[in-house]
């Protein structure tokens, strides 16, 4: 019989171990479907203050794997989140070492519209990393990737929980101006994309300190590696500005078709495969898909923002934290489902603007909503919104 935390979560099995908790595959009575279950105990206020902060980042986005409920129970505090099963990207690079470049740059654009919500909600993620990118099991269809593990992000503006001098993050992702000591910035964030990107295309380990080795020869005119090597600048102030910048210059790559299957350069089939163990028997019936939320369309993208005051002392300060809801009610939802199709599709229901929208550049995220409007950009581009993979972004019009 499975321990039920809180009278709600059925723990089945440990799916994995970080720093902060461990990890649960459970069954959610409420909600009844299956989701990770983060387990932690609590033993000091730092730690306290920590947990409310992660359940407090519920930025729902479809490339965003954020709490979308949590329950405490004497000194233990549960976060529930979607199950993911195609492991990370760290898995993906180590099974099938540097990937195409198409294919690195679809994985790129949806680790970039990721940060540019959380950047937008002035979080900064400080842990970005393959290990961190968790893949949906789409198998040889197109990818699904999820930002996850919140733990030590950082709301900016306000107070931090380590010292002075304290480096936080991963040796080979944190940005060069974090070990000289500046404070937290959405910048550092960009640079950890950039390694990432790196270790995407070469199927490298990065070197725990130090600049990333130059890139490879026959690379020239690469968008992917111009992006990249952007990112990763060792000057903060010459790196790309912001994620929606960096994915506006993703963009010449994303116009090109992305062929699936896909194959590495020595022709092995790229595939991501469910990785977690096969449910216990008396769980068997539970593994049924669940059925999409919106028949023939993609579920829409509804945006919370949760606010955490920073003073919260003791494990009921936890019930203070405050939701503002910005677009449509939710109670969790499971994980974005892919596409019957890779290709984008196109809902004709938005306006024609013939006017320039200096709001609007090639390969920027659009809403759902926006899907099949027509924009002009400040360079005289027209571009539609089109459905990409599980998001929306600004494409040129045909």
């Amino acid at each position: 019989m499975a321990d039920v935390f809180a009278g709600r979560f059925e723990l089945i099995d440990p799916v994995g171990s970080g720093g902060t908790g461990t990890v649960w595959r459970a069954w959610d009575r409420r909600l009844e479907r299956l989701c990770a279950a983060k387990v932690l105990r609590q033993r000091h206020a730092g730690a306290l203050l920590r947990f409310v902060r992660e359940q407090g980042l519920r930025l729902e986005h479809p490339n965003v794997l954020s709490p979308y409920g949590w329950v405490a129970e004497d000194d233990q505090a549960l976060l529930a989140m979607d199950l993911v099963g195609g492991g990370s990207v760290s898995n993906l690079v180590a099974d099938f070492g540097g990937l195409p470049e198409r294919y690195t740059a679809e994985l790129l654009a949806q680790l970039l519209a990721a940060l540019e919500q959380v950047h937008a909600a002035g979080v900064v993620h400080r842990d970005v990393k393959p290990a961190n990118l968790l893949l949906e099991t789409t198998g040889t269809a197109w990818p699904v990737l999820r930002l996850s593990d919140f733990g030590i992000a950082f709301s900016l503006g306000e107070p931090r929980l380590t010292q002075q001098g304290t480096v936080v993050g991963t040796p080979g992702y944190v940005a060069p101006e974090v070990l000289a000591g500046d404070p937290p910035a959405c910048a550092q964030d960009l640079y950890a994309a950039g390694v990432t990107g790196w270790q995407l295309l070469t199927g490298e380990e990065p070197p725990a300190s130090g600049p990333l080795p130059p890139r490879p020869s026959g690379t020239a005119g690469s968008v992917a590696w111009d992006v990249v090597e952007s990112l990763v600048r060792i000057d903060p102030s010459e790196r790309t500005e912001s994620a929606t910048a960096a994915l506006t210059a993703l963009a010449p790559a994303l116009d090109e078709a992305l062929h699936l299957p896909a194959y590495t350069a020595d022709g092995e089939l790229i595939e991501v495969f469910d990785q977690l163990p096969p449910l216990p028997p008396a769980y068997q019936a539970l593994a049924v898909p669940p059925k999409p939320a919106v028949s023939g369309k993609a579920r829409p993208i509804r945006r919370w923002v949760v606010l955490a005051g920073a003073g919260l002392v003791g494990l009921a300060a936890v019930g203070a934290v405050a939701v503002l809801l910005l677009n449509g009610p939710s109670d969790g939802g499971g994980a974005p489902s892919s596409p019957d199709s890779p290709a984008p599709q196109t809902i004709p229901t938005g306006p024609v603007t013939p006017k320039p929208n200096p709001q609007v550049t090639v390969g920027a995220v659009c809403g759902w909503q926006e899907a099949g409007d027509i924009e002009t950009t400040s360079a005289g581009t027209r571009v539609e919104c089109r459905q990409q993979g599980t998001s929306y972004r600004w494409i040129k019009a045909g």
